[in-house]
Parts: structure tokens; sequence; C-alpha cells
């Protein structure tokens, strides 16, 4: 991507990933929470502030989720259903 670069509408919505590793999953997230406070992206939407909120969700930091979290959380985060 470059300034001025528009998207083309038939590309995957995912321009970008970040990835943080650590030595632990706590360490992995405190990364990944440095990460995202810092990005900055002009432009397009992005889906960082959803991930700055699993990251301060409580039951998440513990490592209680499961394959419905995601969307139960959206609904009691983000009211979207």
């Amino acid at each position: 991507m470059y300034s001025g670069y528009e998207i083309p509408p038939y590309y995957d919505s995912m321009i970008g990933k970040i990835i943080a590793r650590g030595k632990t999953r706590a360490e992995a997230l405190t990364r990944m929470s440095r990460a995202l406070a810092e990005f900055k992206m002009v432009g397009p939407s992005t889906t960082v502030p959803v991930a700055q909120a699993l990251l301060a969700d409580a039951r998440f930091l513990r490592g209680e989720y499961n394959t419905a979290f995601l969307e139960q959380f959206m609904n009691d985060v983000f009211w979207v259903s």
C-alpha cells in the first residue's frame, strides 16, 4: 500500500496483519496491546478497536473463551448481532 492507493473491491478485506509473540501468553498479549495502541491507519476502517476491546476483556485475558465467544463478545460489547 502507498499514499493514494485504492483497495480493489475483489481483494480480501485483510490488507495487513499484526502478530505479537512472547515467552508467555501474558507477554504476547502485552506486546499486542502495545502494537495496537501504536498502530496508525489513515483511510480504511480497521478492526483495531475490536482487538483492543478483546485485550481488555477479563474473560479473554483469563483464557476463558470458546468458539461462541466472539459472537457473544460482540453482542455484549458492541451490540452487534
